[in-house]
């Protein structure tokens, strides 16, 4: 997929330094569909490809799911960064983090995703099944239960999504 501003980009060139592969797809994921969204063109097929290739056809679906509830259960616009971007804004930490405690701590998932979805608890199910997909795919989402990184700060420009 080529990036809005016109860079060409690989899912593993995604996010800072530090995230692991799992992260990277799903961080991956969440910008490309925020973007293709924006361009108003379908997501569907771009990340169906790219995550059934990455991980599975089965996790592809996952993702896609999990984007569509959180699309409909939006309280507020996403800060969502462009695909090629190497910051990760508070958002997309909330979206990733939850995902990767949905299964150890799906209470904590809950908490963090409260603040983007009205229904926080009905997405954070979904995001455990999509963290066990990406599990047996090889592409495991680490539980992170510390403070953000510390040059993971918020961005200072418009809204994406």
């Amino acid at each position: 997929m080529s990036c809005a501003c016109g860079l060409d980009l690989d899912f593993e060139d995604t996010g800072p330094e530090g995230l692991a592969r799992g992260e990277r797809l799903l961080l991956w994921g969440v910008r490309t569909w925020a973007a293709l969204r924006l361009q108003g063109q379908p997501a569907d097929a771009t990340i169906r490809t790219a995550f059934a290739r990455a991980a599975s056809p089965r996790t592809a679906s996952l993702f896609l799911q999990t984007m569509m509830l959180i699309e409909g259960e939006l309280v507020r616009p996403l800060q969502i960064q462009c695909p090629h971007c190497v910051g990760y804004a508070i958002d997309e930490q909330r979206l990733v983090t939850a995902c990767g405690l949905a299964a150890a701590a799906p209470g904590l998932a809950s908490r963090l995703l409260s603040p983007l979805v009205a229904r926080p608890d009905v997405t954070a199910v979904l995001a455990r099944a999509l963290n066990h997909a990406m599990a047996l795919d090889g592409a495991p989402l680490p539980v992170r239960m510390g403070e953000p990184a510390e040059d993971a700060r918020p961005m200072q420009t418009a809204t994406l999504h």
